[in-house]
């Protein structure tokens, strides 16, 4: 099944499960072939095992399985190590030598190397950093970001944030090729909210932003990008801000005009299906948030070069049906999900 095909019928799937009909299982997987990904230098004899850490959430999880199933491919002797979802756990695991690589988000691991606290349900606070750093006492996540990574009062993008891990990784680790693919939180609006208010970004949200109810997860109003960012950044100040303990029930409430505006992560599947339209961010008030792995330094070039050519075949639509398939009703096993895609991910 080619990959078009495969995302084609997730589709059709997730629709069905959110309008309540349908089939409750998730397609079938293709049926198993030779892949035809070019294979890079043979590893050396001496090359040890490649052990690669679930890392914080089940997206990362399938990204784990895909470098695994790409490295066998290439003569590496890989396979994938639950280490556990705090960041504490995997990371000393890393730095130990029991594993040697790990898919992680770039804004959550620097907010955790720099002692903070990480964005959103998906990934656990971590417990016992080491070194914290005071969080500024004032001012949205764009400001605290900017003055961690010393950049003054311009908003940090996702080179600054990348640089800031790269800057305070432990000894003996590096970040290899980050992957196009992100997962941020960004407000999204209905396609007739959008066009009605000429609606691009959350520049243009500002002006009517007091005439609206903006939905969220519970957390969102304390968090520093929530009210407290979107009114320094946008003189965005909603009217309501209503909590939702579901992606699926804050689309609802959106479609039916409960609240005029919503807080989603952008790999969220419900984006898609209800052709919602993500505003700009243009001033990165919300925390940017790319596919990273997190290697040991002597992790060989050769499995470092095939880790690298899997990320650059990762966008953000790999992250949405990587999301899709683990959530369905009939859910995938990220190693499940790793192989669909590995087997129809060669098509272009």
């Amino acid at each position: 099944m080619s990959r078009p095909r495969a995302a084609a019928a997730l589709l059709a799937a997730a629709a069905a499960v959110l309008s309540g009909c349908g089939p409750a299982d998730p397609p079938p997987a293709p049926e198993t072939s030779a892949p035809t990904a070019t294979a890079p230098a043979t590893p050396s004899a001496a090359a040890g095992p490649v052990r690669i850490a679930t890392g914080p959430t089940e997206q990362t999880a399938v990204l784990a399985h895909l470098y695994a199933g790409r490295l066998r491919e290439a003569g590496f002797d890989a396979s994938v190590v639950d280490t556990g979802t705090d960041r504490d756990a995997y990371l000393g695991a890393l730095e130990r030598g029991e594993v040697e690589l790990v898919p992680d988000h770039s804004g959550n691991l620097y907010l955790h190397l720099r002692g903070l606290e990480p964005v959103g349900p998906a990934t656990p606070a971590p417990t016992g950093t080491p070194a914290p750093t005071p969080t500024p006492a004032r001012g949205g996540l764009a400001e605290d970001l900017s003055e961690l990574l010393g950049l003054g009062g311009e908003g940090a993008d996702n080179d600054d944030v990348l640089a800031g891990v790269r800057d305070v990784l432990p000894e003996g680790l590096r970040i290899l090729e980050p992957a196009p693919a992100e997962n941020t939180v960004a407000v999204v609006v209905t396609r007739a909210t959008a066009v009605e208010h000429s609606l691009e970004d959350l520049a243009d949200l500002g002006p009517i932003c007091a005439g609206i109810a903006l939905g969220a997860d519970p957390d969102f109003a304390d968090r520093p990008y929530g009210i407290e960012g979107l009114a320094e950044a946008y003189e965005c100040v909603p009217e309501d801000v209503v909590p939702f303990g579901s992606a699926e029930e804050l689309v609802t409430a959106l479609l039916e005009d409960e609240v005029q505006a919503a807080a989603l992560f952008t790999a969220s599947p419900e984006i898609e299906d209800n052709a919602l339209v993500v505003l700009g961010d243009p001033l990165n008030n919300f925390v940017p948030q790319r596919v990273v792995p997190v290697a040991d330094e002597d992790l060989p070039e050769a499995a470092a070069d095939v880790v690298d050519e899997v990320s650059a075949g990762i966008g953000t639509e790999d992250l949405v049906l990587m999301t899709r398939m683990t959530t369905a009703r009939d859910p995938y096993r990220p190693e499940e999900a790793a192989r669909y895609w590995l087997e129809g991910g060669d098509d272009t």
